[in-house]
């Protein structure tokens, strides 16, 4: 997938990071989850490498590994939610509708948590999302 600075559109400027993420849909029932990589991110959306079929209109949940350390010895993870705005081959194209940046585990990025488990995005369970930086 070729980005093209010249031909955006988007008001928010679009960075080519590849960046390890983990994505689950929030509907409570036919959840999905997967793992994949950025292929570029902004401050209003991302789009990523996705293996699963996720229609559009989903929201998603999703949680990328941050590429530097706070404090230069503490990971931190992107913890964001949005909704599925575009499916583009392998690539999903998801419109934000907030994030934050929280400390993180040592957790492998694949270890995903059980879809079941994590009913919304304002459960207790997003703080205990493990998924690390590397450094």
């Amino acid at each position: 997938m070729r980005f093209d600075m010249d031909k955006e559109r988007r008001t928010k400027s679009r960075y080519p990071l590849r960046l390890n993420v983990r994505y689950q849909t929030m509907e409570m029932a036919g959840r999905v989850a997967g793992v994949g990589q950025t292929l570029n991110l902004s401050s209003s959306g991302v789009l990523l490498t996705c293996s699963i079929t996720i229609r559009e209109g989903a929201r998603v949940r999703a949680v990328f590994e941050w590429p530097t350390l706070l404090n230069g010895t503490i990971p931190l993870q992107l913890v964001t939610i949005g909704i599925v705005v575009r499916r583009q081959g392998s690539g999903l194209a998801i419109a934000f509708e907030g994030y934050q940046f929280r400390t993180a585990g040592r957790a492998n990025v694949a270890t995903m948590p059980d879809p079941r488990l994590s009913p919304s995005y304002s459960s207790p369970d997003v703080a205990n999302l493990q998924i690390s930086a590397k450094s």
